[in-house]
């Protein structure tokens, strides 16, 4: 099973709300963390790997984990994920905010 398989079958349980999400490889390593507005509207973009570019389709192929964090609102998601990408590092967050 690839990672798009994979996230396809997170889909149906993914809440609608605000959060933080973490792919992580087989290894338990986290290769990208990203917020969203709703969750599972965004982890859905991550099936359809037509629409995908390169980077971001290899990351998905690559994902066999996926941790989420449900938040109150979009600001708090934005601040989470920002202190994820500071002390996780991941390889695939190509842009480390402050």
């Amino acid at each position: 099973m690839d990672g798009i398989d994979y996230l396809g079958g997170k889909l149906p349980g993914l809440p609608g709300c605000a959060g933080v999400y973490r792919m992580l490889n087989e290894r338990g390593e986290v290769l990208y963390v990203g917020k969203a507005k709703n969750l599972k509207a965004r982890l859905t973009s991550y099936t359809q790997p037509e629409r995908m570019v390169a980077r971001i389709r290899k990351m998905v192929f690559e994902t066999r984990e996926l941790v989420v964090v449900e938040t109150r609102t979009e600001v708090e998601a934005l601040l989470l994920e920002a202190n994820l990408i500071k002390s996780l590092k991941p390889r695939y967050n190509i842009i480390f905010r402050d």
